[in-house]
């Protein structure tokens, strides 16, 4: 049953989001979509335009709300000049975690999501994602650059995106109780690593990546 005055798009995006968490995104069909949505396939095409479109909106919907959060405490982070690594780096983990582990039904649903995206292993998916927020990541890079300005930049590339799995893998990780100790452990694990100091071995892998060197 939906609420009363909840537009046409946001019932698909809502039952959408709801089985494509429980069933996966390749199991669950727009006809079902349709159906438990109470629409028909035209609002679908008119709103989204592809089941693939769909699935960008509902992550959309999710993310820039979660960005939105993280932007604002980065935006308190960089009151510090130049900011602190670890609030820079608790900005970017912290919302995210907080989200996923609300309690609400949203936190759950797209923490199920995350789940599925990682089991279909969706690359057009993740590749729009990637696209969408790449100004997400280019803000947080420059703030740990300004954190740390000795950092080579395309080792901190490198690092930014294990610190992304890291932080994806745990928003997934059923188990979790306290975000906020889970949040802090992520975001000191993140921060040595940011800080280590970089060896030749290091600095040869960097300049001549593993694919490149096979």
């Amino acid at each position: 049953m939906f609420q009363l005055g909840v537009s046409t798009r946001d019932r698909i995006l809502d039952t959408a989001e709801r089985l494509f968490a429980e069933q996966g995104f390749h199991v669950a069909t727009l006809r079902q979509i349709t159906q438990e949505a109470g629409v028909n396939l035209a609002a679908v095409n008119y709103h989204f335009g592809s089941k693939q479109a769909l699935m960008r909106a509902i992550f959309k919907r999710r993310l820039d709300a979660l960005n939105a959060a993280r932007m604002k405490q980065l935006d308190i982070a960089l009151q510090t000049d130049p900011p602190e690594l670890e609030e820079v780096l608790d900005a970017f983990v912290q919302p995210a975690l907080a989200f996923t582990r609300g309690g609400d039904a949203e936190g759950q649903r797209f923490m199920q999501l995350l789940l599925r995206a990682f089991a279909d292993r969706d690359t057009d998916l993740h590749q729009a994602m990637r696209q969408e927020y790449a100004h997400v990541m280019r803000r947080f890079a420059d703030a740990i650059s300004h954190a740390l300005p000795d950092a080579d930049p395309e080792r901190l590339r490198q690092q930014l995106d294990f610190i992304v799995g890291a932080l994806t893998l745990t928003m997934a990780e059923s188990a979790l109780k306290d975000t906020r100790i889970i949040a802090g452990e992520l975001v000191r694990f993140a921060a040595a690593g940011l800080r280590a100091p970089v060896t030749e071995e290091t600095a040869r892998a960097v300049r001549f990546p593993l694919e490149a060197r096979s």
